[in-house]
């Protein structure tokens, strides 16, 4: 049973994937801290096997292209096991939204509003995220491509506006630090952001790309936000070198730095209004692939009854997630890597594996 029958086009899906990855800025600190200027390198070691997890959801996706994450669970596994699976999953959704949730409330609490309530910023936040998921996938995506290529477009500037505080030197030495690290870095990157495009796995009957064609605007995507994020990676290394691990947002202080004139000093204000659009946008997804997938797995007529409540769920959840910006940052760098992956990798390569086994595909769909 579709409870939302919004469709998107091919492009709006690929930009929703890099849109849903260039989000992921502020997440930098994690790895950063981990394994300083050698950042860029597990950047792209983590770039290419966030590559295996999207072959697993792309399977998924192209095994049942009528079918959202909740229905394949149900298929595959039977009502019962498949709705465990679900609710873990539902779990992970909530978790990521409050997770986001908080991430924006600290960034614009520290960043641009220290004298307001964070609960007001939340608040008044998630009442525009509120509105958007009423309005369906369609709403949610509309203005992907617009976010994206915006982002890509101040990305490639910034690079130009940092020129002359741009320190080569900063790269080195490379890879003079214990191999643990580097294993270290690439698991909490490859899981945080990459592997969490598995959100996406919750619309796939929305998106109108022939079976065919789904990797390829999934695999173009994922190279967009991917690349968008290990360039963000290498400007601010370039730029802040080793001093890098001692900010929480790294790119925030690198265009704190820029200044082109007394008129158009303050870039860092840009960066923000950027972030905080994509955050929308990520948050927005997130949000809506929450309420859609509880209200699949209850067989609701709608989604849109329990968009408030699911909101106020996420809101009070961001607020006892962690006490200071150091828990959060520690368990970024060292848990939260190793619960993604059950969500991001296990659980979705047990289904395809199941599936498989079973010749479960879309042929059997019986839609």
């Amino acid at each position: 049973m579709k409870i939302d029958n919004g469709k998107i086009s091919a492009s709006q899906f690929m930009f929703a994937v890099a849109c849903f990855i260039q989000a992921s800025t502020l997440l930098t600190a994690f790895f950063i801290s981990v394994t300083k200027q050698d950042s860029w390198i597990v950047s792209i070691f983590g770039f290419l096997i966030g590559m295996i997890f999207l072959w697993i959801y792309t399977a998924l996706m192209k095994n049942f292209p009528n079918k959202n994450l909740v229905e394949i669970n149900d298929l595959v596994f039977g009502p019962v096991i498949g709705k465990i699976f679900s609710f873990i999953y539902i779990y992970f959704f909530l978790t990521l939204s409050a997770l986001n949730l908080k991430d924006m409330g600290d960034f614009v609490g520290i960043a641009i509003m220290p004298d307001t309530p964070t609960i007001v910023i939340l608040v008044s936040f998630m009442c525009i995220c509120a509105w958007a998921v009423r309005g369906g996938i369609e709403i949610v995506t509309r203005y992907s491509l617009f976010f994206t290529f915006t982002t890509s477009f101040i990305i490639i500037v910034t690079f130009f506006l940092a020129f002359n505080d741009i320190d080569f030197n900063n790269f080195l030495p490379i890879f003079n630090q214990p191999f643990m690290k580097y294993l270290q870095g690439t698991h909490i990157i490859s899981t945080i952001p990459f592997g969490e495009i598995v959100v996406f796995l919750m619309v796939t009957p929305n998106i109108e790309i022939p079976k065919n064609k789904i990797g390829k605007y999934f695999t173009l995507g994922f190279a967009i936000g991917g690349i968008s994020l290990i360039l963000i990676i290498l400007r601010d290394i370039a730029v802040l070198g080793n001093v890098i691990t001692l900010f929480t947002f790294p790119s925030f202080e690198t265009l704190r730095m820029i200044r082109l004139s007394r008129a158009l000093g303050r870039m860092e204000v840009l960066f923000a209004v950027i972030l905080i659009i994509l955050l929308f946008f990520k948050i927005s997804f997130l949000y809506y692939v929450s309420v859609l997938a509880i209200s699949q797995i209850f067989k609701l007529n709608s989604y849109k009854n329990i968009v408030l409540g699911v909101g106020v769920i996420i809101v009070i959840y961001s607020f006892n997630l962690y006490y200071s910006m150091i828990q959060h940052m520690e368990h970024g760098s060292n848990i939260t890597p190793f619960q993604w992956l059950i969500y991001e990798f296990l659980l979705p390569l047990i289904t395809l594996t199941v599936a498989k086994i079973r010749k479960i595909s879309s042929s059997e769909e019986g839609n």
